[in-house]
């Protein structure tokens, strides 16, 4: 099937990704971590594919391929430090993460040319870099990959030195990514001979490289899937928070995306919704939720969703022709008349109908 058996490694290697990408998808602690990591993984899996495609040269043969790949490692990097990042802060993801790949997204953008080009160009380009001829745009892309890698593993390392200064002793000490870490940093001084070598008449084989970090990968995918539920690891006992308290920023930070998520998603309306979930859809640790919500709003969980249901109902009672107040309990997520009629007295010292004859008349 295959002419060497590097091509073989690395097609069993990638098989191998795919498998633990999905395993990662679908594991239940650290969940956004893992998710994080299920894509990285894929992703690799789908660069060692294309240097199959190239060292069986079958682009010979689907020409249409050739490039697809090319910009993949400068997305590894950002990878890597929101994953550290969320397994050493519970800080949800947002849209400016996206900043986090914006080497990846020049190195989309200097492929262009080659991407948009018909299959024959795209042949001669490839024996362009065969004959050492490779265009300007290429060259920049291959040395982007090492600053940009070893950059993100720099700042991956200082977040993990972060954590672990200000971890109490109820929480983990992730010395197991540190180790991992440190394997990385390896591994991306072995990519910077690798690229310094040729200037000084060297050859090198990308190879090996390909080969160090794909163990590496697989080796932090594997070991992330033995780990606890990291923020769940800090015991709750004694004292209400004690030294666990959360620093004010982290906080605010949570109170401000368990609200948006609220806003947004309104799973108050859902009479069943758990601490659970709304910790597993935010991936902030169920402690924390409680913690902030005791500090900021002296409210326990249910407490703070009761009061975004009644809030919800006082809005659908102002309307002058409001349904049936059971049915109207129920949309808004009370699971019964009795509960609904309770809760809403504690918050508004009224009845149901008292509130909606006092707000029509």
């Amino acid at each position: 099937m295959f002419d060497n058996l590097i091509s073989l490694l690395f097609f069993a290697a990638a098989m191998q990704g795919f498998l633990l990408a999905g395993v990662l998808g679908l594991h239940k602690r650290n969940i956004q971590a893992n998710h994080i990591l299920a894509v990285w993984v894929a992703l690799l899996s789908v660069d060692l594919l294309g240097q199959i495609y190239y060292a069986e040269n079958i682009f010979r043969q689907f020409p249409q391929f050739i490039g697809l790949t090319n910009f993949l490692p400068l997305s590894y990097g950002g990878f890597l430090f929101l994953y550290v990042r969320s397994l050493t802060q519970t800080k949800p993801l947002r849209w400016h993460d996206s900043l986090h790949f914006v080497g990846f997204f020049i190195g989309v953008l200097l492929n262009l040319p080659t991407l948009l080009q018909n299959p024959a160009n795209k042949l001669q380009f490839v024996e362009q870099i065969i004959a050492n001829q490779a265009p300007w745009y290429f060259q920049i892309v291959d040395a982007l990959m090492p600053v940009y890698a070893t950059t993100y593993a720099i700042l991956s390392g200082i977040l993990l030195w972060r954590y672990q200064q200000s971890a109490d002793n109820s929480m983990p000490r992730l010395r197991w990514l540190q180790t991992l870490l440190t394997i990385n940093m390896i591994i991306w001084l072995v990519v910077w001979g690798c690229t310094i070598a040729p200037i000084i008449h060297i050859e090198t084989n990308n190879q090996l490289t390909y080969l160090l970090v794909s163990l590496f990968i697989y080796i932090m995918g594997y070991t992330s899937l033995r780990q606890p539920d990291i923020f769940a690891a800090i015991k709750e006992s004694g004292i209400k928070y004690g030294d666990n308290r959360l620093p004010d920023d982290l906080r605010e930070q949570i109170l401000a995306s368990l609200e948006q998520h609220m806003r947004e998603h309104s799973p108050w309306r859902a009479s069943s919704f758990s601490l659970a979930q709304l910790a597993e859809v935010t991936g902030i640790a169920s402690h924390h939720i409680s913690q902030v919500l005791n500090d900021h709003h002296g409210q326990s969980f249910n407490d703070y969703l009761n009061q975004f249901r009644v809030n919800a109902v006082c809005q659908r009672l102002r309307e002058p022709h409001s349904q049936n107040l059971l049915d109207l309990a129920l949309e808004c997520g009370f699971s019964s008349k009795s509960s609904f009629n309770a809760i809403f007295k504690k918050y508004t010292n009224q009845t149901p109908s008292e509130y909606r004859k006092q707000v029509q008349n």
